[in-house]
């Protein structure tokens, strides 16, 4: 309880005087409230306390005071922003003002018993679906295995070097999703529309992806890419809005969850996004937060793409390590699961067509961590599971 959710000034005193008492571990009780007011009060405070007699349900009254104090500041607010501002800009301020409206009164603890009752639950109904997994199928029979699939709320880190392939997987795994049905999103800081466009094409067919980036195609070539993309079924959205801010990244997941659904967001990448922190370091903490919130308020796995500093590269063992994530100590707390995309290839000067790749799994909330094979096809910037 805050004593700004009261309008009469009295009532506001009488809660700054509680929340003193408690500070200074001082009792709380009608007698140390009066003496803790002016006089000019106290007479007040007796009278008050001679008419109320029963306080047994104040617990009731609490989230009221707090949503009637809440619904007055937002309205005040929604008339302070600046209509005459970009559809953008106004997203952004309006998203700001949502997340700063927020209720401390409404979530209650609940029983264990409740909380392990709704997931037996779960349980029992994904067993009955013959479904052995905790969260979405993912289409990749080693992640559904070792993660569980794509499971709610959960926030996925996905950090390589530059050249190691993290955009392609991130890809993929868009791909994978949304061939089983799955619904995803994915925003793409570094790349644009077309060259994401052309990346899909290669997931299309086999066929290198130069010549689909460069137009180089025989005309037998072009009729089975131009058949192969007319006869897909596959469906998911992207975004290459190149300066977002995190309000507004969350501003666009809430909006394409409305409108079209949304399982499964994945960011190209974290260090692009722009925070309002001046710090770097509070910059990235802050993004980090609000990214695992977004996963947790919107009920949708958040996969985040994030670059690697060059420490891996001077060791003898190249493989990444956790520490090795830029500005890693915010990024790797909030994170339920960190996994490296690693092409022991990539520091060869010959590399195979097919390269013997590895996702690393490095931390797991939901079980084992450990080294997934995969094969990387670099004609075609490709992952693929080694199973």
């Amino acid at each position: 309880m805050k004593a700004d959710w009261f309008e009469t000034r009295l009532y506001k005193k009488v809660i700054e005087t509680m929340i003193t008492n408690y500070h200074m571990n001082e009792p709380i009780d009608y007698m140390s409230v009066t003496m803790g007011m002016e006089r000019k009060d106290q007479m007040s405070i007796i009278q008050i306390g001679q008419n109320v007699h029963d306080v047994a349900n104040v617990h009731q009254y609490i989230p009221k005071l707090e949503h009637r104090y809440l619904h007055k500041k937002f309205i005040e607010s929604l008339g302070k922003l600046d209509l005459t501002k970009g559809l953008k800009e106004l997203m952004e301020d309006a998203q700001t003002l949502i997340d700063e409206t927020k209720f401390t009164s409404i979530n209650d603890p609940i029983s264990i018993h409740k909380a392990v009752g709704k997931t037996l639950d779960t349980i029992t109904e994904s067993i009955k679906r013959g479904n052995k997994i905790t969260g979405k199928s993912s289409g990749w029979l080693s992640i559904d295995r070792t993660l569980g699939g794509w499971n709610a709320g959960d926030m996925v880190v996905m950090a390589a070097r530059p050249g190691q392939g993290k955009t392609a997987l991130g890809l993929t795994f868009v791909y994978e999703f949304a061939k089983i049905g799955g619904k995803a999103l994915f925003i793409g800081l570094e790349m644009s529309n077309d060259q994401l466009a052309k990346r899909f094409l290669s997931l299309l067919v086999d066929m290198p992806n130069w010549k689909i980036r460069n137009a180089s195609l025989k005309q037998n070539e072009l009729v089975n890419l131009c058949e192969a993309a007319n006869s897909t079924q596959v469906d998911f959205f992207i975004d290459d809005d190149a300066n977002c801010t995190i309000q507004q990244i969350k501003a666009k997941a809430k909006i394409h969850k409305a409108r079209h659904g949304l399982e499964l967001l994945v960011i190209d990448y974290i260090q692009l996004i722009k925070g309002t922190k001046q710090n770097r370091e509070q910059e990235i903490a802050e993004i980090s937060r609000n990214l695992k919130l977004l996963a947790k308020e919107l009920g949708i796995t958040v996969i985040v793409l994030a670059q690697l500093s060059r420490k891996c590269e001077e060791r003898a063992d190249k493989r990444p390590l956790l520490s090795d994530i830029r500005e890693s100590g915010s990024i790797e707390q909030d994170a339920d699961v960190v996994m490296f995309p690693f092409r022991p290839a990539y520091y060869e000067q010959e590399k195979p067509e097919i390269e013997d790749a590895e996702l690393i799994i490095a931390k797991n909330r939901h079980g084992e961590c450990r080294i997934i094979p995969t094969n990387f096809i670099g004609n075609r910037t490709l992952y693929r599971e080694n199973i």
